[in-house]
């Protein structure tokens, strides 16, 4: 619904808002925290890395006291901005009073103007958002200033009505967290059942089609499995073909599509296409099997039409003694190993040949089919919430955008307003 126009709305320098909000600069409703102080064992340090983007979900904390750099101090309720990056929406509200990165802004109401619970829904805005893109200055850390966020001009409702719409977008944030610990409850629960399942197995099956837990274990270098498995280099049950390396004067605007690391993991939905007639191993058909091993990292399965895989992709194929399902679930569990054993800034390094020789634990065909088939049906649960999650987030930031232009009006009662 338009509101230009509308009676009961008025054009201001924030755009129409309705006759009894006022269009004002967010700093005269907001200030940031001035005060620096330095990490002590105890006190607690946010971080960047601790605000998860587009959620405003604090993900934790450090309290070592082992950040040795000048920080800010924050209280309880302020608004924790990111400043730098910006576009990757992190927030939160601060649910203690502690010490952060200087790259984060503390933000909060300034002389009772304001509720910081509707200032954490207001900074989360296209109001804010879309100035923040043209403001932020830097091109390979762009940050954004306070004296710059301040400046822009915002329809604010007053207090009570504030208040108001905070409590609504809470309740919208409430049921968002509901969800995401499910979705991590559920990604715990796979977790432990891989460690289980590629351990202990689901057993055999019995005259009466069911499974019987096994009774015989053995000592492997895999650790203990059932005595019916088998240790095997992956090479022998598995083939791994390398990706082709393209010269720019290969690519073409039409032809068969190139899956590129940036295809797989989501961060570019945009293909590069080839005519070259190329050996039938270096195709990828729908349902087959891919690794990326180059800075991205992990099995992913293919479901789009015929394409060719680059260069930093293998494509890997399952003998017959090996479940495709079973094989892709053992890779997740191998990629999350080998990026345990990585500190810092040390990369990941991956070879074919170490790929080849890296050992597999084997059941019997059926056992990896009904392993596959179990772990298949968690992430069936998980993909179901997550689905959830954008269904609501979506929900939420509709409902978010006309309350915070005033297209949509929420009731207050009048002894709130001094009516």
């Amino acid at each position: 619904m338009s509101i230009v126009g509308v009676p009961g709305y008025q054009e201001t320098a924030a755009g129409w808002i309705p006759t009894d909000w006022s269009a004002l600069p967010l700093g005269a409703i907001a200030s940031v925290r001035k005060d620096r102080g330095v990490a002590k064992q105890g006190v607690r340090c946010v971080e960047l890395e601790h605000v998860e983007p587009e959620t405003g979900r604090l993900l934790g904390w450090d309290s070592s006291g082992v950040q040795a750099s000048i920080k800010t101090t924050f209280k309880r309720g302020d608004v924790l901005f990111g400043k730098l990056r910006p576009y990757l929406r992190k927030y939160a509200i601060a649910p203690f009073d502690g010490i952060c990165s200087t790259e984060i802004l503390a933000i909060h109401d300034r002389d009772g103007q304001s509720d910081n619970r509707f200032l954490f829904h207001l900074m989360q805005g296209d109001g804010v958002f879309a100035t923040v893109k043209v403001l932020s200055y830097g091109t390979k850390m762009p940050r954004v200033s306070w004296t710059d966020l301040s400046d822009i001009v915002l329809g604010i409702p007053p207090l009570p009505e504030q208040q108001e719409i905070a409590t609504i977008l809470s309740a919208a944030d409430d049921k968002l967290a509901v969800i995401a610990r499910q979705i991590e409850a559920t990604q715990a629960l796979k977790r432990g059942l891989m460690h289980t399942l590629f351990s202990r197995g689901v057993g055999t099956l019995d005259t009466g089609g069911r499974w019987v837990p096994h009774a015989e274990f053995k000592d492997t270098e895999l650790g203990e499995i059932p005595a019916g498995w088998e240790v095997v280099p992956q090479g022998s049950v598995a083939t791994f073909f390398n990706g082709r390396a393209y010269k720019l004067t290969e690519w073409e605007e039409t032809g068969t599509p190139v899956i590129r690391l940036q295809n797989l993991t989501g961060s570019g939905d945009k293909y590069y296409y080839s005519n070259l007639v190329l050996p039938d191993h270096q195709y990828v058909e729908k349902g087959d099997l891919l690794y990326m091993w180059s800075a991205t990292f992990g099995p992913y399965i293919w479901w789009g039409d015929k394409a060719i895989y680059h260069y930093h992709i293998w494509k890997v194929e399952c003998g017959e003694r090996l479940h495709q399902g079973f094989m892709y679930y053992s890779l997740v569990r191998l990629t999350a190993a080998m990026k345990g054993k990585t500190h810092g800034s040390t990369m990941m390094h991956l070879t074919k040949a170490g790929m080849e020789k890296n050992p597999l634990v084997l059941p019997p065909i059926g056992e990896q089919m009904r392993i596959a088939e179990v772990l298949s049906g968690v992430d069936s649960k998980i993909e179901l919430l997550r689905t959830r999650q954008s269904h609501f987030r979506t929900l939420k930031r509709g409902l978010m955008q006309k309350l915070l232009t005033g297209e949509l009006l929420v009731s207050v009662d009048a002894s709130a307003t001094g009516t």
